[in-house]
């Protein structure tokens, strides 16, 4: 019997049969490949997408910290004068220097002049900048008068109408800097103040230095006077005269280009290289930012990707688990294919129709998370730069796309070469061994090997980034090979002990190859998730100590001169609540009040104890009050007393007092030369400093340099003004002075007299102190000191001497200090001491806008100047704009999208084997088992797999953790101080876990009641 195709029959077609299968029978399969495709093209793309983004925001970072002058190119002519002087060149010429291709990449060239000048008048002569800018009255606010318009003709600041009666009219002559020329003439026509506007100015300070210092070496200077061209065309040649043309880094709306800025870099120094040789100059910060700038990307461009990349790796071993999976599925329509005659590549065909299509599918997808993540990264980071795709974009997405393709090839060809009769089976049995096969044996083998070049240390730097993912590929490996014996050999005792659903549940884990797949993936996962959270905390932690460290406390103050007691004074008036403190900060020295200190300061690794604190207090001992202008005291020589040279002749050997008149300020009152021999004598001495109160400090003796002086002196009666004066007179009231040469001995001699046995023989003056100065400063050091050393343990002093200092105590750090420096309290260090240009006054408070404020009025009422404010919040952004911070921050995006791929993970494979999974349980149901236990045998086979890949994720995770976090760079460059802290941030440990558990968990139970629910008896037909 014949018949023939009906006309309107369609021919079977491959294609058609791959759209049916894949997007009708497997939708959920399907759209698991578009998410699993989408999620490998964003994590490859958006590498590319970020580190373009990183380096925009870099530059606008760096421009916007940078000082105007560091942001602008400036061409500076210096005047000559020698030889009858030389005037600096036209601005206008070095305006004309500039290359027009430099000129598109900088902003408006302003041309300008200055010079040092000094009223020829008065009795201290302020000294100070004559300053003209092309425009400047366009850029000042006009107090009185008018602006410049004739030579000679200035603008003042009000400080200078304070502080050197400038006003209307006010006529100053300035001398020229060439003997021969005359002088200039200057008249002021007006005031002004400066506006905000640095950036035209280009760090040029106009306001602020008015100021009269008195005292015995007094000074002045003046604020910049303005004035016009002319000034210094039309007159004679002003000392230190130079001209300019400067022109800052251009920045529009959308922020700097770094392109641009690399190669206007580039360009400048072409222009130096080629300026070489002639009278100009090229002043500019620009290369030191640029350089800042390379080093922090080439930074970027190895972090990020290593970053990525085992998220990146995970996907594609995600994808070629889930596309084994899948085409392990289709064994019975591969085995119809070649029983056809199809062969091995047509059955790979149909596979390739059916998975291909999807997987290209989510290309498209991934490439817009990516650009849209680029999106988000631009809104997050600072800058106003556009977001770009970044020169790499199209070959992440085409080698994406290559990824995609050969893993669905390989995939596809594997089962589809396979032998036909284990085609036909369902699947590979799995190994009941528990060892290793040959193929498995090599995967562990070469993951093994890089794990142990990691824990050894051979992976150095960046590279030792990926070793967190070959502890846990490893931890995973291993885990799922002994899963199925174990699973077996226990599920077996357990159902031997009437354990169901638990026996069932690992014998389950042991007969499927889909649970090893889950152990693997889950544990890499987990672990990726944990080390990215990690990274991430560790590296805020360490920002956050760095930053204080720096700071020191949220707000410093930094201030003019010595004067500690007006600072203490102005506080008190200021807020007398102890929110603001006074330090003195040495080279490796701080000295503080420890009670106002602990309350404001910042240890970020830890401060000192109650215990420590009362350690570096200083000696409770009362000084000896001297208030008056003559001062007298009773000499007289023991037995033996006698000085000579080196030539044995006898020398004089004077006498002083040393006084303190404040905190820091140290005076000398001599009262004459010792007698030789004989009764007691009376030796006085002016003491004009002590008018006011002074405390004893020391007893000084002067004489010829390498003099020999032995013997013992007896000091008494002590008078201010013919009063007598209570001073300590026992040996146990005054300190020993031991040093090389010099040993001078208090000795108790009673009767309201001191004693002193001297044996000098080296440099002179030598002092003996009362006990109330310590005779070693207590201090907190940061350095333990060596032991048995026969060198005497040394600081630097307020007065930028060594000192004798007493180990009190360790710290890990001192607040904005270098390594290796002390903290002691500031009365210790300033008892009978002076404060010197080595030491700086600051104010450390609290960050209060009124306290600042309130800080502010109370130093100017006192005529305490402020150089410099620090602040705690500047500083951290500062540490948080880099790169460094910025290549951490992908941890935020990590540890999701890992999660994300274990999610997926366990959806696809739960879409893939739901079917037969439903049958098994159908079975159970068809043989007397329950509902409620079939769900919980559905149930408990997931979180069988599940529970343990958590467990060895996290612990995978936190050991990768330990051993890479020293090589992760935490900062741009290494710091100087100890600032890094590497140890386990448990709170985003604990928090990734409980995200693991929760997540991970209820996944992988709903998955198992859905297949419970699916486990109707008519499945068990399904297998029949």
């Amino acid at each position: 019997m014949t018949g023939s195709r009906s006309p309107r029959v369609r021919a079977w077609s491959p294609v058609r049969h791959a759209w049916r299968s894949a997007w009708r029978h497997r939708r959920g399969e399907a759209l698991a490949l578009v998410a699993i495709s989408a999620l490998i093209t964003a994590c490859t793309a958006f590498a590319p997408v970020y580190d373009r983004a990183m380096q925009q925001s870099l530059v606008d970072t760096l421009l916007a910290q940078a000082t105007p002058a560091d942001a602008t190119v400036t061409l500076v002519s210096e005047s000559n004068d020698f030889a009858g002087g030389t005037e600096p060149r036209d601005p206008r010429e070095m305006a004309a220097l500039i290359p027009d291709d430099l000129a598109a990449l900088l902003g408006p060239v302003v041309l300008g002049r200055a010079a040092i000048v000094v009223p020829t008048t008065g009795e201290v002569p302020p000294s100070g900048l004559l300053l003209w800018r092309d425009g400047a009255c366009e850029h000042v606010r006009l107090l009185s008068g008018v602006c410049p318009n004739a030579p000679g003709e200035i603008l003042v600041s009000e400080a200078d109408v304070d502080n050197f009666g400038l006003r209307l009219g006010s006529v100053r002559t300035v001398g020229s800097s060439i003997a021969d020329q005359p002088d200039i003439r200057l008249e002021v026509v007006g005031t002004y103040a400066p506006l905000l506007d640095d950036v035209w100015w280009q760090g040029q300070r106009t306001d602020g230095v008015s100021a009269v210092v008195h005292g015995l070496d007094p000074s002045a200077n003046h604020d910049a006077w303005l004035t016009t061209e002319t000034t210094f065309t039309a007159g004679s040649i002003m000392t230190a005269e130079t001209s300019q043309a400067g022109a800052p880094v251009r920045m529009d709306h959308d922020g700097a280009d770094v392109d641009g800025v690399l190669a206007l870099d580039d360009g400048v120094r072409q222009v130096a290289d080629d300026l070489r040789g002639e009278d100009l100059e090229l002043r500019t910060g620009l290369g030191e930012l640029t350089d800042t700038m390379r080093t922090q990307v080439d930074q970027a461009h190895r972090t990020v990707p290593l970053l990525l990349a085992p998220m990146a790796l995970l996907s594609v071993f995600v994808l070629w688990l889930v596309l084994s999976a899948a085409t392990s599925s289709r064994r019975g329509e591969v085995a119809v294919a070649r029983l056809r005659g199809r062969g091995p590549s047509g059955a790979a065909g149909l596979l390739l129709l059916e998975l291909l299509p999807a997987l290209l599918l989510g290309v498209l997808p991934g490439a817009l998370v990516a650009l849209a993540g680029g999106l988000v990264v631009r809104r997050v980071l600072p800058g106003a730069a556009p977001p770009e795709a970044g020169p790499g974009f199209g070959t992440a997405l085409l080698s994406a796309v290559a990824v995609i393709v050969l893993t669905t090839l390989a995939a596809a060809v594997r089962t589809a070469r396979q032998p036909l009769h284990e085609v036909v089976r369902s699947g590979p049995a799995p190994s009941g061994r528990w060892a290793l096969g040959a193929v498995d044996a090599f995967i562990v083998a070469c993951v093994g090997t890089g794990v142990v070049a990691f824990v050894t240390g051979s992976l150095q730097g960046p590279l030792a980034l990926v070793g967190p993912a070959l502890i846990a590929l490893l931890t995973g490996l291993l885990l799922a090979h002994q899963a199925g014996p174990a699973g077996r050999v226990l599920g077996r005792r357990l159902l031997a002990r009437g354990r169901l659903v638990s026996g069932t549940s690992l014998l389950e884990v042991g007969r499927r190859s889909e649970g090893r797949t889950v152990i693997v993936v889950l544990t890499v996962a987990c672990a990726l998730a944990v080390f990215s959270m990690d990274a991430l905390a560790i590296g805020e932690r360490n920002r956050a100590n760095a930053s204080r460290h720096d700071a020191g406390a949220p707000v410093v103050l930094q201030v003019a001169g010595g004067d500690i007691d007006g600072v203490r004074a102005a506080l008190t008036a200021a807020d007398a609540s102890g929110r603001a403190t006074a330090v003195l900060a040495g080279r490796d020295t701080l000295a503080v009040d420890p009670d106002e200190f602990r309350q404001i300061a910042f240890f970020p690794r830890g401060g000192p104890t109650a215990e420590e604190w009362r350690a570096i207090a200083p000696p409770d001992r009362e000084p000896t009050e001297i208030t008056g202008t003559r001062v007298s005291l009773d000499v007289e020589p023991g037995a033996g007393l006698a000085s000579g040279d080196v030539f044995g002749s006898e020398v004089d050997v004077g006498l002083s007092l040393v006084v303190t008149s404040a905190t820091g300020v140290r005076r000398t009152i001599p009262l004459g030369t010792l007698p030789v021999d004989g009764p007691r004598q009376r030796l006085t001495g002016r003491a004009d400093a002590c008018a006011d109160g002074c405390r004893l400090a020391a007893l000084q003796l002067t004489t010829a340099q390498g003099a020999v002086v032995q013997g013992e002196l007896a000091l008494a009666g002590l008078r201010v003004d013919g009063r007598k004066v209570a001073w300590a007179t026992s040996a146990s009231d005054w300190n020993t002075t031991d040093d090389e040469d010099t040993l001078v001995s208090p000795v108790d001699g009673g009767d309201g007299t001191l004693r002193l046995a001297i044996e000098a023989s080296g440099f002179y003056p030598i002092e003996v102190s009362p006990a109330w100065v310590p005779r070693a400063v207590p201090a907190l050091l940061t350095v333990e000191p060596p032991r048995a050393s026969p060198e005497p343990l040394v600081l630097e002093g307020v007065d930028g001497t060594d000192r004798l200092a007493e180990d009190a105590g360790s710290l890990v750090l001192v607040p904005a200090m270098p390594d290796g420096s002390s903290l002691v309290d500031i009365d210790a260090a300033t008892r009978g001491a002076a404060i010197t240009r080595d030491t700086r006054v600051e104010v450390w408070m609290e960050d209060d806008a009124k306290l600042v404020a309130a800080v502010q009025t109370a130093l100017r009422d006192r005529a305490i100047a402020l150089t410099d404010v620090r602040r705690f919040s500047t500083i951290s952004q500062a540490y948080d704009d880099t790169v460094a911070s910025w290549s951490l921050a992908l941890g935020a995006a990590v540890a999701p999208a890992v999660m994300v791929l274990a999610l997926l993970v366990l959806l696809v494979l739960a879409a893939i084997g739901w079917r037969t999974r439903a049958r098994d349980l159908a079975v159970l149901r068809l043989n007397g088992m329950g509902v409620r236990t079939t769900r919980r045998l559905a149930v408990w086979a997931q979180l069988s797999a599940v529970i343990p890949a958590i467990v060895a994720g996290v612990a995978a995770g936190m050991a990768g953790a330990a051993l890479a976090m020293p090589d992760v760079a935490f900062f741009p460059e290494p710091p100087h101080v100890p600032v890094v802290d590497t140890s386990t941030s448990w709170p985003a440990v604990l928090a990734v876990t409980a995200t693991c558990v929760v997540v991970l968990l209820a996944v992988a139970a709903v998955a198992g009641l859905v297949v419970a629910r699916r486990a109707h008896v008519e499945r068990v037909r399904e297998g029949a």
